[in-house]
């Protein structure tokens, strides 16, 4: 064991650091790793703020490293089923999609039994657990291009919002509905998954929270589409294949699917702005603030 992360990769040189820590200390991991020519798998939210994400993700630039997102809830076997069905012309073109996640920890006692730092969390929703359906709805729907957001504060447990409403504009004029709680009880007991509608012009699919999934083709009778779901691993042994998805990709040369400029330039632009949003009361496009950091023309330190 170590006490010191330098002292640890001086020692041991790894190929690759993943950071599973909380967001405040992503920072400065990354900093230590990447001078020291680690790769880098970095659990989300990039950072606590745009300028520390943005200089996260310029460290990895500067040192010639790979950043990864641990973005792991694209992974799960339902999301990739519902991406291939969209990709085979199942449902035609998507217009919408709906994702809703309801828990209720917020109004346990104590609040956030598994993770009670929740309670000194913020900002907390949006940034901790909303950003995994923001980057879920981009996979299923298209870049996200305008943001619409409202927070509440029901429970009074956490200092941050504890429910988060969203409205995405996506690329090819499609919607994406989010809405998340943790001040109120799923629909069905211990939940495999959320529930989300992906629609189409040609149909709709249809998840239900014990991981049943419909698809219902226009004009016609629905079915249920079946799909694996392994029985081991967090959430369908999504964590898993994240981790095979970056370790094949550091041996193949490919990009990430969620490389951390991409990542950063879309998934936490919407996070930010959608806090923007809703202090405004207003939309906010990603058109502009946060600033696009347009990574061809950002110099680079050697």
């Amino acid at each position: 064991g170590y006490t010191e992360l330098a002292q640890a990769i001086e020692q041991t040189s790894p190929d690759f650091v993943d950071i599973a820590t909380r967001p405040d200390s992503h920072l400065e991991i990354v900093e230590i790793a990447a001078a020291q020519g680690c790769h880098l798998l970095c659990q989300k939210p990039i950072a606590p703020t745009w300028n520390e994400s943005v200089q996260l993700v310029r460290t990895c630039r500067n040192h010639g490293v790979r950043l990864m997102i641990n973005e792991n809830w694209r992974w799960q076997p339902w999301y990739r089923a519902i991406r291939k069905l969209i990709d085979e012309g199942v449902i035609g073109q998507v217009t919408t999609i709906t994702l809703i996640r309801h828990e209720a920890d917020a109004l346990s006692n104590p609040p956030f039994p598994n993770q009670p730092y929740f309670v000194e969390m913020e900002p907390f929703l949006l940034i901790e657990s909303t950003i995994h359906l923001i980057d879920v709805a981009s996979f299923l729907g298209g870049g996200i291009e305008e943001i619409n957001c409202d927070l509440r504060r029901l429970s009074g447990a956490s200092k941050g919002e504890d429910t988060v409403r969203l409205h995405l504009h996506l690329t090819g004029e499609v919607w994406a509905n989010i809405y998340t709680t943790r001040c109120s009880e799923p629909d069905v007991a211990n939940p495999l998954c959320e529930y989300a509608r992906i629609e189409g012009k040609r149909g709709f699919v249809r998840l239900d929270r014990d991981g049943t999934m419909t698809v219902k083709p226009l004009h016609r009778p629905a079915y249920q589409h079946e799909y694996a779901v392994p029985t081991v691993g967090y959430r369908g042994d999504s964590a898993r294949m994240a981790l095979q998805h970056f370790a094949g990709c550091l041996a193949s040369g490919e990009a990430f699917e969620t490389e951390g400029e991409g990542y950063l330039n879309q998934v936490m632009r919407a996070v930010f702005a959608g806090y923007e949003s809703a202090e405004s009361r207003e939309s906010v496009s990603l058109r502009r603030g946060p600033e696009r950091v347009d990574w061809e023309n950002v110099g680079v330190k050697h």
